[in-house]
């Protein structure tokens, strides 16, 4: 039992402040020792001397001496209570904290119940409450319920007892709720309140409090000047935590970790654009608040935190995201029990590998309450349903805290393409489908507060296209976004009929494979730069090329993402399967997700063109689904196909594979003007030398290879089902 200073992670680190408690720090000692032990756990006790009078320091230098899972720490001047904490929390090992006043007015012994209360239970934090049995009823009893019910009333908590210091936290939580921005007289009073302002669920336990039998305590008869400050700091709670307002997390972290600079301001009529757009949010949103404002506000500058404070911010983000899925949902829980896996075992980045990776069939088969957390708020609920890359349907439910940080960062993104608020915009999308009535209305009002121009991407035809082109040209749009194939079709088309005038500042591609002909095509038609868009129904944006060109670059506050190939992850220059981390969606938790796309691992190069150290993954090479298998083992990506044809556009004007069975592929072509059957031959023979000589392939020419109904095109469809984590050890070496 006990830390034994071995580098070994303490599992339950107890915090003691003490001010004049000579007589109560070996009994405090020795009765937490035996909490330590009946829990089975290792155990840390940090004592704190608070620049004490009497003989406290030598007591505490004994225990320390006696017992190595005991660590003395010493105030040279008095600092209080909560500054005691902070110092504790600071030198702290453990996973979980316990908060307890040396006084042993709380009994040491509750410790362990309080402990088990917070491993059993979906709780961040455990408070105890102060019984009413055998205790003093004195002045400073009905002070303190007065101040219980103050605190209730004007900042809106729901607690029995604010005051409490005596509670069980996981760290990380401890130390976020501790993280307050005004100064107080007596800041830990505020120890419930800032935890519910900061949306953390408080389990409230109810303990003894017993009369002092050591010491004494700070507070007379009647608190004259303690009240006084008391109301003082009530004042600047009302100013931090507002009438039961909740401050922004990344905001949060920022107070404690500031980024390395700070972002470009928005001023003037952009500012006033601006607020006028969040201002305005319940009239053309229909699930977002006006929070999105402040998380817009926060990215904003997160995105130059440095990479290890990122880090930090993503670990304390996953670990809560498993504590919570682990507690809350009967599929994760179950699954990790089968691995023998706990939250605690989460301590770095890399231990996201320990958990199972969740595929499409797992959520199907489980998601509704096997995966809803227990707490699921259906109102704050997205329903998102997608066709399936296999034209299979598939759904997923996204919560408001993710939907308004999609939101959030689609608006950072938009400005790493040079994109500033009240700009104009275009999108080549599908505006309204799937969308109800009022939702549609909605989304159309929303178009009008940002100047966005939307155009039907699957109504896209030879006898209307000239008249899109005049509304774009009109429109004079900043940023042009929307499907790869869409802006491909318009700026061939553009090139043959001579058609000019629109110049946007930048492109942005998204859901399709973005080829280097296609953005070459697009960068030279509108004399503009594209930019990269890396996202999915399930997540929204996953990663954004920024101006530097050199990978997509992470939603890092939002997401993990692996690479994997056999399982393992893929070293720089390989390519292997997507698997997403969402680390905000807290009512349907999406953990080790197989997305289903193929891409390439990029060395970790530092700090990227727009000054962010977010992680990048290289090129994408399509879907899991849209893998050739061929007859010897060899697989080839989707993207293969692209770059092979691209060198024959003036043969072959559109393509599909199509693989039923491993031993045969079809190709639909439609032919270009240079086609003929000696041209067509000499590309076939060629493709020969990948998919190897016992490939059949099967030729047949159409007139069209159409778009579906949003407005995109399958270049290859795979039927085979088969597994990329399976069969990566089969891969070929990159030939394109």
């Amino acid at each position: 039992m006990g830390l034994a200073k071995d580098a070994r992670l303490a599992l339950l680190t107890v915090i003691a402040p003490c001010f004049n408690e000579q007589d109560n720090i070996r009994s405090l000692t020795t009765r937490v020792g035996q909490v330590f032990e009946g829990l089975d756990v290792q155990g840390e006790l940090i004592l704190i001397n608070d620049a004490s009078t009497d003989a406290t320091k030598q007591r505490i230098e004994d225990m320390a001496a006696e017992h190595d899972w005991v660590v003395g720490l010493d105030h040279e001047s008095n600092r209080g209570l909560f500054e005691g904490w902070l110092t504790g929390l600071n030198a702290a090992s453990g996973t979980v904290v316990c908060l307890i006043d040396s006084d042993l007015q709380n009994p040491p012994e509750e410790i362990e119940r309080l402990y088990r209360k917070l491993s059993s239970s979906a709780a961040d934090m455990v408070q105890a409450v102060r019984s009413s049995i055998g205790r003093l009823k004195d002045s400073r009893l009905i002070l303190s319920r007065g101040l219980n019910v103050l605190l209730n009333t004007v900042l809106r908590c729901r607690a029995t007892d604010n005051k409490s210091g005596f509670v069980v936290a996981h760290r990380e939580v401890l130390a976020d709720v501790l993280n307050l921005r005004r100064r107080y007289y007596y800041p830990h009073t505020f120890i419930r309140v800032s935890a519910e302002s900061k949306g953390y669920n408080v389990l409230e336990v109810e303990t003894l409090f017993v009369d002092r039998v050591s010491g004494k305590s700070f507070l007379t008869a009647f608190p004259f000047r303690t009240i006084a400050a008391v109301l003082l700091d009530l004042l600047a709670g009302v100013a931090e935590f507002g009438l039961g307002r909740r401050e922004d997390e990344i905001a949060r972290f920022l107070r404690a970790s500031p980024p390395q600079r700070e972002p470009e301001r928005i001023a003037g009529w952009r500012r006033a654009w601006m607020e006028v757009y969040f201002l305005t949010f319940p009239l053309h949103k229909w699930m977002l608040t006006r929070a999105t404002r402040a998380r817009y506000l926060a990215l904003r500058r997160s995105q130059y935190l440095s990479r290890e404070d990122l880090d930090r911010y993503r670990l304390y983000k996953l670990q809560r995201i498993v504590r919570h899925a682990y507690a809350n949902t009967e599929f994760y829980r179950k699954r990790m029990d089968d691995l023998g896996v706990t939250p605690d075992d989460i301590q770095t980045l890399s231990d996201l590998c320990k958990l199972p990776m969740l595929s499409k069939e797992d959520v199907r088969k489980n998601l509704h309450f096997g995966m809803f957390a227990s707490n699921h708020v259906k109102r704050e609920m997205l329903r998102v349903a997608t066709s399936g890359s296999t034209g299979e349907p598939f759904v997923i439910y996204a919560d408001r805290a993710q939907l308004e940080t999609r939101a959030a960062t689609t608006l950072r993104a938009a400005e790493w393409a040079g994109w500033r608020f009240g700009d104009r915009q275009a999108r080549l999308w599908h505006q309204t489908i799937g969308l109800s009535r009022g939702q549609a209305f909605k989304e159309r009002l929303d178009a009008v507060f940002m100047r966005r121009l939307f155009v039907p991407a699957y109504e896209i035809r030879e006898d209307n296209i000239k008249g899109l082109f005049e509304r774009i040209a009109r429109h004079r749009p900043v940023l042009l976004d929307g499907y790869a194939e869409s802006f491909n079709f318009l700026a061939l088309y553009a090139r043959s009929h001579g058609i000019a005038g629109i110049r946007p500042r930048a492109i942005m591609s998204s859901a399709q494979i973005l080829p280097a002909q296609t953005r070459s095509t697009l960068e030279d038609v509108f004399k503009t730069e594209v930019f990269d868009k890396y996202g999915s129904r399930e997540f929204s944006g996953i990663a954004y090329e920024d101006s530097g060109h050199d990978g997509h670059l992470v939603m890092a506050e939002s997401y993990i993402v692996e690479i994997l190939k056999d399982g393992r992850t893929t070293e720089a220059g390989e390519v292997g399967e997507i698997v997403v981390t969402d680390l905000h969606n807290m009512h349907v938790p999406i953990i080790r997700y197989r997305i289903g796309d193929l891409a390439e691992t990029l060395a970790d190069s530092g700090t990227t063109a727009s000054g962010s150290a977010f992680p990048r993954i290289g090129r994408i090479e399509g879907r899991t689904q849209a893998i050739v298998m061929c007859p010897d083992g060899t697989w080839l990506p989707g993207t293969f196909f692209a770059h092979y044809f691209k060198e024959h556009d003036q043969v072959i004007r559109h393509f599909q594979v199509i693989q039923e069975n491993r031993a045969a592929i079809t190709i639909k072509l439609v032919p270009a003007l240079a086609y003929s059957e000696a041209s067509l031959k000499a590309i076939v023979d060629g493709l020969r030398h990948y998919v190897s000589d016992e490939m059949r392939i099967d030729l047949e020419l159409v007139e069209e290879i159409p778009l579906v109904r949003t407005g995109k095109r399958t270049g290859v469809v795979s039927r085979l089902n088969l597994d990329f984590q399976e069969m990566a050890s089969d891969a070929p070496e990159d030939e394109s």
